[in-house]
């Protein structure tokens, strides 16, 4: 009687269906309840998952510029063209950054906004082979204007990503969250499934965006546009730099991992908005830096 018993609870615990609710148990040390109003983490509402439905292959560009460089603004052009023609499939993080960081330098009296992230300064140093801003990623892919560098100049940008996107899909990303106003708490949600078998190691890795910051900008002419707009700026790295380990060597097909985070939203100024803010989450490979899947979430 009590084996049946076991094999029955077994069976409730680990049977495998579309819609799961609240799928990890409630862990005190993994999110921030101070940020949760009331504080009572058996009241949460926890996301309900139903069956990731999507099959294609997403991009990320990242665009790492400057507000002093006179290159740049024609990249990030170019960067956000190539996003508008593939709406929902390709994502842009403006990245401020690089090994010198002499083009995002603070000079007074107009450009005042530190736009560098930990972030940012640690990608453009530990993934070698660098040149100068503006370069991009494109997937993190590693055959840029070097083979095995994951770097890419500007003209390479368009070709690059149009093949990636003809790529089969080996994971998939959903995520999901609830906001807070009164404690300015953020709290996330990520169900990451395994489509093909993989070698790891992979990390999750969570940006904040903010979606438009107005400051000024050096232009490939030597004026200083005060009003130009930087898009989708990379503002923070909600759970670290290099992210989460979710595949540590081995991910099986249709294996599916479930992380939780919170975040409490900046107030410093207008731009940290919840309508100004955006999600941008994807997979990487921590050795390769090879990304999988990349989505973005708009708050």
């Amino acid at each position: 009687m009590r084996n049946l018993l076991t094999i029955i609870i077994y069976l409730v615990l680990f049977s495998s269906c579309d819609k799961v609710e609240n799928p990890i148990p409630i862990e005190e040390g993994s999110v921030d309840w101070a940020l949760y109003p009331g504080g009572d983490p058996a009241t949460y509402p926890y996301p309900t998952w139903l069956q990731n439905t999507n099959t294609k292959q997403n991009v990320l560009i990242e665009d790492y510029t400057g507000h002093l460089c006179t290159n740049c603004p024609a990249a990030a052009e170019l960067a956000s063209t190539i996003e508008s023609d593939n709406l929902d499939r390709v994502f842009v993080a403006s990245i401020h950054a690089s090994p010198s960081g002499a083009f995002q330098a603070l000079s007074p009296p107009k450009f005042i906004t530190d736009f560098t992230t930990p972030a940012g300064n640690s990608y453009c140093s530990d993934m070698p082979g660098f040149l100068g801003n503006p370069m991009g990623t494109i997937n993190r892919t590693n055959d840029g204007y070097q083979a095995g560098l994951v770097w890419y100049l500007s003209s390479e940008w368009t070709n690059k990503t149009s093949t990636l996107l003809t790529q089969s899909l080996r994971a998939n990303l959903q995520l999901k969250y609830n906001y807070f106003e009164s404690t300015n708490g953020l709290f996330i949600h990520t169900e990451t499934e395994i489509l093909e078998g993989i070698e790891g190691p992979y990390n999750l890795i969570l940006y904040l965006i903010r979606d438009t910051v107005i400051s000024p900008q050096k232009l490939g002419n030597g004026d200083t546009n005060e009003e130009y707009h930087h898009h989708s700026v990379l503002t923070d790295n909600i759970n670290g730099i290099w992210g989460t380990q979710i595949v540590a060597e081995t991910g099986f097909a249709g294996e599916k991992i479930y992380n939780n985070f919170s975040y409490q939203i900046p107030t410093t100024d207008s731009t940290f908005n919840i309508e100004n803010l955006s999600l941008i989450s994807f997979v990487c490979n921590r050795e390769n830096f090879e990304i999988l899947q990349v989505i973005k979430t708009k708050l």
